[in-house]
Order: structure tokens, then C-alpha cells, then sequence
């Protein structure tokens, strides 16, 4: 009877192991009992199996059953034991013992749901990938790519549990046999300690160094332990191994520096300008002042009254406002007048006899913004900043918000220029505006009627800023120029009583208030990456506490540091009207002295006054900025000659053929001992130029005895800012060489052959 039933009707799975769940629906037979009530009774499927031994029979019993019965073909499945099937798929990975035969079962089952050519690595990529989701790198690359240095150092960043190892240690040989090179790191017994002699916490083998810099951050699991090792090393030398740093081969210079900037900070002795150097790269411009504020700037001479334009802007900027900071705001000094009031008066001198001349000169006088802006406007539109009473100090500053995290980017660097006489915004902005000196006819004080003679574009006061009506032409595109004239900042110098907490709190808070508002406007445009920014000002302020002039002229209208009128009093300079092309004749008071202000400390002396004529009040500038700004290849090449162990000169060609300077420049050559940790350039690399810079070397290299000819290729980096606010790298020129003019020796000793 049991023959007779339709085979194509019914079909069989045997399960010797026992360890398999049947499907729904099908005919489980368990035991001998329910072989024999049920086996082949009816259609369907017939899944045997049992417990133990029991199964295994069972199983016999059917396939003897189906072969004498000619029916071996209904059996569509037997399944095996999985732990068979793992030990094919492990090869010479050992299955733990403790592992059960269900937890091997289930194993089996996941790797059965991948592809048959790599299951393993599918599935490591599955266990690990919500553990990394926010990873800087992408994890099933590591597991299904092929190997490389990059992924190397990303396998080591996963730290697996201890259950998923096996499978690891089968990954491993899969990737030591797809790449001989780098077997024995993937074959490594111990990911930790590959990883941690990488990064430089252990001392590194031949074969760890030979792998290069680890191209990754320092892994989370790490951080602890290697800020605790390079904390230990700079403080146990006083911070030497700042010194013997080379950032362009050192992992981790992303906890390195922060560290490096904390102890500095609590170690001022120890701060220098080659440790600053090395640290540019990686701290932001808040930090690098932070640590400038710490140690006294050098203090630079007199500027002398023959002193041309750009040699005395640049006296300004790189010498004089550094000093002054350091002064008059840092470390405030007691004694009146202060040294730098002294170096202030000096560039008083050089202004009165400069001026009348200079004020013709667009490109270097505060008359120029104005035609420079109208040019932009004829290539895209642009939002003109104009921040009354914002310095060069404040205007750099300014700069380091507005360019944070890529925010926005520098397109012409920030260039100086000299504020219109006097240096009060009834005056300077007018000019700054018509192009105009204030002596001109139609000069008014009101900067608002200033702005209608540009004929292009509307102004926006801060009252209308408020109103919304300046972002709302900005949703529209409107117009071509959009020019806010703010006066926010001027307007702390006017009010706040405490001059510390001024340029400390109030002065970045403001200014940070600024760039994000400047940011807002951005996001705004309809074409936000086509619209560029233009900072620009009228003035600056007087730095620091100044005291009021006592005895003042009673003939004179005061108005701060400047009087309109004349005074034979030797306290002032007088500016003439038609000299120096003035509507009247005004009086400035020549020193740091103020004749009335806005706003007096609780000790009766005056901040934020201005009208006079200090570098900083007188010295602003202008800058653009983008969202993006493409960056050229910056190229940089290295040559040199000279003989073994004698004093040499290198040539490092730069060229820069960005619209930007580079600065902070940095050089790393890997050949030359004395320069891989860094050689600090004082020059800067101008926008749009080819410059030579020549590097002393103290010694120059030997050549072994079996190397053939006398070139030696050279290696590196140069590192930079671009204009001081974003970082780059330029690699050397493949044709960077020293030729060394050595005499060779065969290494054979005459004694030999006596």
C-alpha cells in the first residue's frame, strides 16, 4: 500500500543532526512510532529527524525504506551537521570548542544569506556597521574592499568582540592571500599592539615604520592613552619634543596640538615662535593669539618719516600693532606716556608728512573701496560690509569667525589701507563713500547722503537690519550692491565703562554677533555662492586707556581726540584745510590724550574715543570673501649644493598662483635631519607670484660610499596658511635635489695591501 501513492505528491528532508527547525505544514516524524502511523500516508512534505542518535537512525531507516522502494529521488535535502560545514569555511581557523551545536547552527544560517564568494566579510560588515555608524569612514568598505595601507588602519580602528574573532582571524588570511605586501600586518596576533606602535605610543618596529604616518585620527579607544604618553613627553623636557616634532610624518597632531596649546598656555616660558609655527596648522586664530598674548612681541623701532607707504603699512600691521596690543590691552602698562604711545607718535610724524601726498593715491588710501566694490559689482553681487570703528587687529579677527569650519572662504586678502582725515565717521565714511575728500563741495556730515553719489545699489543702516528690510532685497535678489553700514561695533567703544572687559568679553562677542548675521544674510541669497563679501571700515579706535586732556583750548568745538578749529598749542598737530583737504581747519591732539568722549571709566579716564591719528586708528582695511574659492596648486621646489659637513644654502621656489599670500610658511625635508622636524620661513609668498627663498643648512649631508652619483633626491613639504587663515600643504617638486660635491673613498684601507 505504501508504494502505491503518487511520488510526485510527496517529498522528503532528512535531519540527522536534530539541530534544524521543520517549516510550517510539513509531516515531522520524531520516532519509530510516528514512522510507522504516518511515514508516506498522505501528501506532502515528510521532515525526519529526532534527538540525538534517534535521528541519525530514523534517517537510515527512510533511505533504506525509499531505496528499496526505488525512491531515493523524493529525498530533496539532508542536511548536514554545521559544524562540518564550518570547519570547510574555516580551514585552518580552529572552531572554538565552546561554542554549541545551536550556536554554530545559527552561525551557519547567517552565512548561508550572503553570497557565496565572500559571506564571512558580508557579514562582519553587517555586525559592525551600526557600531560605526558615525565613523569618519565607511566599514564595509574595510571588510569587502581590498587591502591597502587606508584600510589597514581602519580594520585595526575595530575593536571587535570576542565572539566575532574567529571570523576575523578567517578574514585576516583571506586578506594576507590577496596581498603578499601586507600579509603579515593583517596576519597580526595582536591588532592593539600593531595599532598602538603605529600611532607611536609603543616604540615601532622596522616593519611598523616602514607603513608611514597612520593616514587616520588617533581611534576613540586610544585618546586616553596617547594625550597621557605626549603629556608626559613634553613635560618632561620642558616641551623640547615640540621641537623634534615633525607634523607631516606625526599621527595624531589632532590631539597633539590641543595638548601641546593647553601646556604652552600654563607654561609661557616655554612658548616660542618655531613651537607657534609648528602649531598654526592645527590651532584657530583665537588660540594663536591666545598664546601671542602670553609673551611681550619684540618692540620695534621708530618708524622713520622718509619711510615709503608700504614699508610704513607694514611697520603698522606686522610690528607696531602687535606691540601696541601687548601694551595698551594685555599686560597695560602703568607709566604714561606708554613706549608704544612714543612709537605711536613717530607714525603721527610720518602721516603729516605723508598724507598730503598719499591722499591721491586710491590704492592705498580708504578712497579706493569704494571703485574696487563697483568692479566687483560688475562680475556678480556683492554685500558691503561697513563696520564703523573697525581696526585691523578687530577687522583680522573678524575674518577668523566669518572662515571657521570652511564657513566662508578668503578671495582677496585682507590689504590696509589708510582712513580719510580725520578719523571721525562724519568725515571718513562720507569719503570712503563719494570717493571724495571731505574738502569737496558737497560734503555733508551724513554718510547716508554719501552713499547716493556711488549711484549702484542700496544701503541698509542697522535700524533697517532689524526691520528685516535688507534680508528681504536679499530673498529677492534686488540688487547688484547691498551695503549695511553697522554701527554695532563702534557703538561698544561708545558705551562700555570697563576697558578690560571690552576688549576681552564684549570686543570677540560682538564681533562673532557680526559674523554670524554676515553668515545669515549669505543663506539668504538666492545665489549664495555667487554673492561676494566685502569688509571694509572708516576708522579705527585708540587702544587702550587714555587719560583726558586737562587745560583744554576753550576756542577750539571738541570732539573727541580732534577740535575744529586752530591752536598754536603744542599738545596738537594742526591739519590745514587745503593741505590736507578738510572742509576747516582741525586740531588733533598729537599724543595718547582725548579731549572729551562718549563714555569714562569709574576712574574718570576715557576708552573708545578716536579722531586722532595713532596707527590704529588711522590703519583699516579691506577683504572679500566667498563660499568657495578655488585654491590653486601651490608648487614648490628645492635645490641646493655644497660639499659634506660645511655650512650651505638651499633654494626653495615658491610659487603661488593663488589670489591670496601664503604664510606661516613652514618647510620639511625628510632627507636632512636638521629640517625634518620643520624650518620656519619668515617670508611671505605673495598672491600671484614666484618668489625665492633661501634655507641655511648647518651641515650638509655624506653620501655612502656605494651611492652612485652625486644627487641627492629630496623629500617633503611645505606647509602654509593661506593669507593666515586656512591651512595647506604642498609637496616637493619631484626634481627637489642637493648635488654634494664629495670625493669618494672606496672604504678599502692601504694597510691591506702592506
Amino acid at each position: 500500500m505504501l508504494g502505491t501513492d503518487k511520488a510526485q505528491d510527496k517529498s522528503v528532508v532528512l535531519d540527522p543532526t536534530g539541530l534544524y527547525s521543520p517549516p510550517v505544514g510539513c509531516i515531522e516524524i520524531r520516532a519509530e512510532a510516528d514512522w510507522i502511523r504516518h511515514f508516506f500516508q498522505s501528501e506532502g512534505l515528510y521532515w525526519v529527524t529526532g534527538r540525538g542518535l534517534q535521528a541519525n537512525r530514523l534517517c537510515e531507516w527512510t533511505r533504506e525504506w525509499l531505496r528499496v522502494w526505488n525512491k531515493l529521488s523524493l529525498i530533496v535535502e539532508e542536511k548536514q551537521n554545521p559544524r562540518s560545514r564550518l570547519n570547510t569555511l574555516f580551514g585552518s581557523v580552529s572552531i572554538p570548542e565552546e561554542w554549541t551545536d545551536e550556536e554554530i547552527l545559527k552561525l551557519a544560517a547567517a552565512l548561508d544569506a550572503y553570497p557565496l564568494d565572500n559571506p564571512v566579510a558580508h557579514l562582519l560588515a553587517d555586525l559592525t556597521e551600526d557600531d560605526r555608524k558615525n565613523s569618519e569612514f565607511s566599514v564595509r568598505q574595510v571588510w569587502l574592499g581590498s587591502p591597502s595601507i587606508q584600510h589597514l588602519a581602519q580594520w585595526l580602528s575595530i575593536q571587535l568582540p570576542e565572539a566575532y574573532k574567529p571570523l576575523e582571524h578567517i578574514w585576516q588570511n583571506q586578506m594576507a592571500e590577496s596581498d603578499p605586501e601586507l600579509a603579515e600586518y593583517y596576519q597580526t596576533p595582536d591588532k592593539l599592539q600593531l595599532l598602538q606602535q603605529w600611532i607611536g605610543i609603543i616604540k615601532p618596529l622596522a616593519r611598523v615604520k616602514a607603513l608611514g604616518r597612520f593616514p587616520l585620527a588617533v581611534p576613540d579607544a586610544l585618546i586616553g592613552e596617547f594625550r597621557s604618553f605626549w603629556e608626559h613627553r613634553f613635560l618632561l623636557n620642558e616641551g623640547n619634543a615640540l621641537d623634534e616634532l615633525a607634523p607631516n610624518q606625526q599621527s595624531g597632531m589632532e590631539q597633539i596640538a590641543p595638548l601641546a596649546y593647553n601646556i604652552l598656555k600654563n607654561c609661557p616660558a616655554w612658548i616660542t615662535r618655531e613651537r607657534k609655527r609648528k602649531l598654526s596648522s592645527y590651532l584657530n586664530y583665537q588660540e594663536l593669539r591666545e598664546l601671542d598674548s602670553l609673551q611681550p612681541p619684540p618692540q620695534p623701532n621708530r618708524l622713520e618719516p622718509n619711510t615709503s607707504a608700504k614699508d610704513a603699512m607694514q611697520w603698522v600691521t606686522e610690528q607696531y600693532l602687535p606691540f601696541r596690543r601687548w601694551d595698551a590691552a594685555i599686560n597695560p602698562s602703568s607709566e604714561r606716556p606708554r613706549v608704544s604711545d612714543r612709537l605711536a607718535e613717530s607714525f603721527v610724524d610720518w602721516l603729516l608728512k605723508s598724507y598730503p601726498e598719499l591722499r591721491f593715491d586710491n590704492s592705498i588710501l580708504n578712497y579706493g573701496v569704494a571703485a574696487f566694490v563697483q568692479d566687483l559689482c560688475q562680475e556678480g553681487p556683492v554685500l558691503w560690509v561697513v563696520i564703523d570703528g573697525l581696526g585691523w587687529l578687530d577687522h583680522q579677527e573678524l575674518l577668523s569667525y566669518l572662515t571657521r569650519n570652511h564657513g566662508l572662504s578668503i578671495e582677496t586678502a585682507l590689504q590696509p589701507r589708510i582712513s580719510i582725515l580725520p578719523t571721525k565717521t562724519e568725515y571718513a565714511k562720507w569719503s570712503l563713500y563719494t570717493q571724495l575728500p571731505p574738502s569737496h563741495s558737497t560734503w555733508v556730515p551724513d554718510a547716508g547722503k554719501g552713499f547716493s553719489i556711488m549711484g549702484l545699489g542700496k544701503r541698509y543702516t542697522d535700524r533697517d537690519y532689524k526691520r528685516g528690510t535688507l534680508h528681504k532685497d536679499l530673498k529677492q535678489n534686488a540688487y547688484k550692491l547691498y551695503c549695511w553700514d553697522t554701527d554695532k561695533f563702534d557703538h561698544l567703544y561708545h558705551t562700555e565703562q570697563d576697558w578690560q572687559n571690552l576688549y576681552q568679553v564684549q570686543r570677540p562677542y560682538v564681533l562673532e554677533g557680526l559674523a554670524r548675521n554676515i553668515e545669515y544674510c549669505i543663506k539668504l541669497h538666492p545665489h549664495p555662492e555667487q554673492l561676494r563679501i566685502v569688509i571694509a571700515s572708516d576708522h579705527g579706535q585708540i587702544m587702550g586707556e587714555v587719560e583726558q586732556l586737562t587745560n583744554r583750548p576753550k576756542d577750539l568745538d571738541w570732539k573727541g581726540r580732534m577740535a575744529i578749529g586752530k591752536t598754536d598749542d603744542p599738545r596738537f598737530v594742526v591739519l590745514d584745510a587745503e593741505r590736507y583737504g578738510l572742509p576747516h581747519d582741525i586740531s588733533v591732539v598729537k599724543g595718547a590724550a582725548s579731549l572729551n568722549a562718549f563714555s569714562y571709566t569709574e576712574k574718570n579716564v576715557i576708552i573708545g574715543s578716536h579722531g586722532g591719528l595713532f596707527p590704529e586708528e588711522v590703519v583699516i582695511g579691506v577683504s572679500v570673501l566667498r563660499q568657495v574659492t578655488l585654491r590653486l596648486a601651490v608648487q614648490a621646489i628645492c635645490r641646493g649644493e655644497g660639499e659634506p659637513g660645511n655650512l650651505g644654502t638651499l633654494t626653495l621656489t615658491v610659487k603661488n598662483l593663488n589670489r591670496v599670500p601664503l604664510t606661516q610658511l613652514c618647510l620639511y625635508i625628510n632627507e636632512l635631519p636638521a629640517l625634518k622636524s620643520g624650518y620656519a620661513i619668515e617670508e611671505e609668498i605673495p598672491a600671484g607670484q614666484e618668489v625665492p627663498v633661501s634655507v641655511v643648512i648647518a651641515s650638509f649631508p655624506e653620501l655612502p660610499p656605494s651611492y652612485e652619483g652625486n644627487q641627492l633626491a629630496l623629500t617633503g613639504e611645505l606647509r602654509f596658511q593661506f593669507a593666515d587663515l586656512e591651512s595647506g600643504t604642498a609637496s616637493l617638486d619631484t626634481e627637489s635635489h642637493l648635488i654634494v660635491k664629495q670625493i669618494f673613498r672606496s672604504g678599502l684601507d692601504i694597510d691591506e695591501f702592506l
